[in-house]
């Protein structure tokens, strides 16, 4: 594992410490950026903790540019963004804690923003905001509305499901409306509370946003205080299929945290499995789901514990639920 640069005590004086991590893996041409957007944040009670996730571009050489004390950059073999991130938040050492993505950029705001709201609202653990889409040259495509636009996929009969104007948690579970891990924003007691990312390629945004909000309180600020990049190589765009199981993995390993407090008819205590089958949409993967869900029991049954987490440390299983996917790459 290489070593990069010692992480140095640093001590803030101009409000709470905030701690960004940065996944950094071969985006020499937007890292500097990523950089330059925490440098320049009109908020500097901050530290940046960026581990290299094994680059073989010139990441880490531009990277090495900034000297500013409060930058720590770290090294390790290409393990995936989750590993990365949690490697990260174990060494953060702020009240706050976020991440940012090495081709995404913050607005200069946007922490001052965030720490300003997380103190007035104390009960909140988790929160987002809006966000720019731009693309690989920075040009602005438009703004994400959080649930309000911009969806991932829609649903034949948005009435009957969980769609809602105001409900957080309803809108998560439809879809990933927050988008990226860069737009997270959380208190420390929650990451002790739930741990770091599960290890999913392309899906452990997600995964994590409803582990929080199955106990958390959530909150979205209607500003657009990231901007977040849209560009050929994407991690989304290499594997289609992976990240269609992963789609259909992340309902059959969460939905079981909202049976209580989100998905219960309103005049009763009984469960609503209309507004269920009305909100997942799974490209053609019904079967994935079921064959997820049923593996689960089984192995519950057995006494294992998080079963759905053994597809994903187990190559030839889950390999045996990827040649059902439909919709994706051969």
């Amino acid at each position: 594992m290489r070593f990069l640069k010692k992480k140095a005590k640093i001590k803030m004086t101009q409000g709470p410490l905030v701690s960004v991590i940065v996944p950094l893996y071969n985006h020499e041409k937007y890292i500097a950026q990523a950089i330059q957007s925490v440098v320049s944040q009109t908020y500097q009670s901050w530290e940046l903790i960026i581990i290299d996730d094994g680059s073989s571009d010139l990441s880490v050489k531009k990277a090495r540019t900034y000297t500013d004390r409060r930058i720590h950059l770290y090294g390790q073999e290409n393990q995936g963004a989750h590993h990365a991130i949690n490697r990260g938040l174990s060494m953060a050492e702020g009240e706050y804690l976020a991440i940012l993505n090495s081709d995404d950029k913050y607005e200069p705001e946007r922490l001052s923003k965030m720490v300003a709201y997380m103190q007035e609202h104390q009960k909140t653990e988790f929160a987002c905001t809006y966000l720019t889409v731009i693309n690989e040259n920075g040009k602005r495509l438009g703004i994400k509305e959080g649930w309000k636009n911009m969806e991932p996929w829609l649903v034949p009969h948005p009435e009957l499901s969980l769609k809602d104007p105001t409900d957080f948690k309803a809108n998560l579970i439809m879809g990933n409306f927050i988008a990226t891990t860069s737009n997270f924003f959380i208190r420390r007691e929650l990451y002790e509370k739930i741990g770091g990312m599960r290890g999913l390629r392309f899906a452990h945004d997600w995964d994590y946003a409803l582990r929080a909000a199955e106990t958390a309180e959530c909150a979205i600020l209607e500003e657009p205080l990231l901007q977040y990049r849209i560009h050929s190589s994407n991690t989304i765009s290499s594997d289609r299929r992976w990240m269609l199981f992963e789609i259909a993995w992340v309902w059959a390993a969460n939905l079981k945290r909202f049976y209580q407090n989100v998905l219960k008819a309103d005049d009763t205590e009984e469960i609503d499995i209309i507004k269920i089958a009305e909100s997942l949409h799974l490209q053609g993967n019904d079967k994935v789901l079921w064959m997820i869900l049923i593996f689960m029991e089984a192995e519950k049954a057995k006494g294992t514990e998080n079963p759905e987490e053994r597809l994903l440390e187990d190559t030839e299983l889950r390999n045996k639920f990827l040649r059902y996917v439909k919709g994706g790459t051969e």
